[in-house]
């Protein structure tokens, strides 16, 4: 008992020196190295970027140092690659979900490194804290219009592993910022993972930057030129520190999956070709190895290297070989990386005359019936708010991808619809910047209407956006609205009590990276931006808005500290300034609320509560005034990914929208609920064979309509449904 003792308190103090204990030399072909960085970029093959002059610092590198021509991903989409680098198997994930629901009970390369008392970090773009548990940050993600985060648990996968959930495992995931502090220090862990941002990595990430297009079209290019600046930035920081020169050290720059699904060494079919780049301070120069490679070949050569034993497909040494080339010491003389700096790329988008067609679903179920809505083209249309003023004036916003011969068919462009009291128009919307538009949210008053949400200026930086309905023109357009933060600024949610009394809430982020509520408020004149409350030490975020009267308006969010659990964030104007409200107890879960109404019995908002254990559930709490509020006692709903993202409330009713997952299909099925006295599970109808999602709800009336999209396995359509209290 005493050795065991002695044992753990040497590991300790090796891992809080961050020094790596002694251990058998590798076999040979794979030298020891001190220090071993992967960086992990996105869904681009081999030919999309070695040789395309918007990647000079990739390709820079692939020519200076070592370049595998033969290297494969094992699989798609993301999830599994990244699953398979760590555990050396896939384990049959096959979707992109939540860690919760692709979790695998087995060791990984993490687990590992752990048991053999080996320093490791996770430097992760976008994580808010170290230890964040979230499956993506900003924590709304998913639903209708799909928002992207930065940071997704899918592009990381340590989590996947039970072996890995523990105290110590997520304190080594860390934001990026600490890998220069890091490298500052010379307290540079033995294995690094770096994994950029969807913005960062090339993946695309509407609404915080441009989506992906075809290979090489300009918005391809944009969005590679971005992730590449950044790859170049890393990797000269890197090679720059003071520890480089030492001993042996190599940066591993590998593409998770490519185009096809060509594949090798124990996953055939893969993952398709891409490019795997080795840079080394001692090992080889301008060297290019055609050995078939993959994902499992990468982790075997760290566990060699590391002298780790094998995993699943690792330890099949005839086919999984090592970049035992890429990887050897040769004795050359240290080489110190400059960025480069990379090409401009415009990528116009002028907004289309799209023809008008209407869904044709007519299902009803449970008191609910579809309603034909308006789709333009033949591309995604998508609805994420409805909002009405009167029976016979009622909207609706979202997004649409235009796909007319002169438009840009990889940008996304601002919808608007209304609703006349027989049936739902389009209406044609303008669009600001180059690239990417759309609305989250849309309130009405006195037969004007406000849609606010996003935009991307000339400079390719996120953008709020306010669009207003001009009942005198008969047309949409866009207000003049501050842009108070460098970095982005984002509108999700507005509430209107007049044509001169209208509030906008959402995000700013600083360049620090930080969020921060955004409120601002129009006054018949101009916008202004708001004071707004900033509890929360590492990020806050309001999504949803609530006005009652001139000195009465709420507004709803998430609030992130310095660690677990993250609270919803409650907001209140009285007339002259805002205040924090206290949030509901959800022991270790996280929480969000997304959307919040009221009615004769008070107030109720909606979200959903996350916890690496139990995973998501749908969220409603109550209050009234000021009081604490109440978490609603809900039946048994969906599947351990529930989300509610809306809803109404009138006359004693209450209708929380959302959707869950059906785990035995992989599809999102539309939720309603009813609250009359106690809430149940309403039979609403889900039109599409694949995707239904509702994203809000309003009253209006003795009508509820809510709104989102759905699917036959081919584009999105708007979804419109309602119910009319008998």
């Amino acid at each position: 008992m005493q050795r065991h003792v002695a044992f753990l308190l040497v590991c300790t103090l090796f891992a809080a020196l961050s020094l790596t204990p002694a251990l058998a030399a590798p076999p040979a072909g794979v030298p020891r190295y001190d220090h071993i960085f992967v960086i992990v970029e996105e869904n681009h093959g081999f030919t999309d970027v070695i040789g395309n002059p918007a990647a000079p610092n990739l390709n820079a590198l692939a020519n200076q140092f070592g370049l595998a021509t033969n290297y494969f991903g094992v699989s798609h989409p993301s999830e599994p690659n990244y699953v398979a680098l760590l555990g050396g198997n896939f384990f049959g994930v096959s979707s992109d979900d939540p860690y919760w629901i692709n979790t695998r009970d087995k060791p990984s390369l993490i687990s590992q490194l752990d048991q053999a008392g080996i320093t490791w970090k996770a430097y992760l773009q976008a994580l808010p804290y170290a230890g964040y548990q979230g499956i993506c940050y900003p924590f709304r993600c998913n639903g209708s219009p799909d928002i992207d985060p930065l940071y997704v648990s899918k592009h990381d996968a340590i989590q996947n592993f039970t072996t890995s959930r523990n105290a110590a495992d997520w304190s080594r995931q860390v934001p990026i910022e600490q890998l220069q502090d890091d490298l500052a220090s010379g307290h540079v862990p033995t294995f690094n993972y770096v994994i950029p941002d969807e913005c960062h990595d090339e993946h695309g990430d509407p609404p915080y930057c441009i989506d992906s297009g075809n290979p090489f079209d300009p918005q391809d290019q944009h969005l590679v030129a971005t992730g590449d600046a950044y790859l170049g930035q890393l990797v000269a920081e890197i090679t720059g520190a003071s520890f480089w020169p030492s001993g042996n050290n190599a940066i591993a720059i590998v593409y998770d999956e490519g185009d096809d699904n060509a594949g090798c060494c124990d996953s055939n079919p893969g993952g398709g070709q891409v490019a795997a780049i080795v840079v080394t301070n001692h090992g080889p120069r301008k060297i290019k190895d055609a050995t078939a490679y993959n994902h499992y070949s990468l982790l075997r050569t760290i566990q060699l290297s590391l002298g780790l034993s094998c995993l699943e497909f690792t330890c099949d040494a005839a086919n999984v070989k090592p970049l035992a080339p890429l990887f050897a010491v040769t004795g050359s003389e240290v080489a110190h990386t400059t960025a480069l700096s990379t090409p401009a790329y415009s990528t116009p988008s002028p907004t289309p005359t799209e023809p008008v067609t209407y869904t044709s679903h007519s299902e009803s179920s449970g008191g609910w019936s579809v309603v034909p809505a308006p789709v333009l083209g033949t591309n995604d249309n998508s609805l994420g708010a409805v909002s009405g003023d009167a029976p016979n004036d009622v909207w609706a916003v979202g997004n649409f991808l235009p796909d007319a011969p002169s438009s840009n068919q990889d940008a996304t462009l601002s919808l608007a619809m209304h609703f006349d009291g027989a049936r739902w128009i389009s209406t044609p919307t303008p669009n600001a910047g180059p690239n990417f538009n759309t609305m989250f949210g849309v309130s009405s008053a006195q037969r004007r209407a406000w849609a606010v949400g996003v935009h991307l200026n000339s400079d390719f930086k996120t953008r709020a956006l306010v669009e207003s309905w001009d009942p005198g023109s008969s047309a949409w357009h866009i207000d003049d609205v501050p842009q108070p933060d460098p970095e982005r600024d984002l509108l999700f949610g507005t509430a209107a009590l007049s044509d001169s009394d209208v509030w906008a809430v959402g995000e700013q982020q600083a360049n620090d990276g930080r969020f921060g509520s955004l409120i601002e408020h129009w006054n018949g004149s101009a916008w202004q931006v708001v004071s707004s409350p900033d509890p929360g030490s590492s990020g806050n975020h309001l999504y949803g808005v609530l006005a009652l009267a001139p000195d009465d308006v709420w507004a709803v969010g998430q609030r992130n500290d310095a660690g677990l659990p993250d609270h919803e964030l409650i907001v209140h104007w009285d007339g002259e300034r805002w205040s924090v409200l206290p949030s509901a107890s959800h022991g270790s879960a996280s929480a969000a609320l997304y959307a919040i109404s009221a009615d004769r019995d008070g107030l109720w908002a909606v979200g959903e509560t996350t916890d690496a254990s139990a995973g998501g559930h749908p969220l409603v709490e109550h209050f009234a005034s000021h009081e604490n509020p109440d978490v609603v006692s809900l039946p048994a709903v969906g599947t351990i990914w529930t989300t509610l993202w809306g809803v109404a409330a009138n006359d004693g009713l209450v209708w929380p929208v959302g959707t869950f997952v059906n785990l035995s299909t992989d599809n999102n099925q539309a939720l309603v609920l009813r609250g009359d006295g106690g809430f149940h599970v309403v039979n609403a109808p889900n039109p599409g064979s694949g995707t239904n999602i509702l994203a809000g709800a309003a009253a209006v009336g003795d009508t509820v309509w809510a709104v989102g999209h759905f699917d036959d396995g081919g584009s999105r359509l708007p979804l419109i449904e309602r119910h009319v209290e008998q």
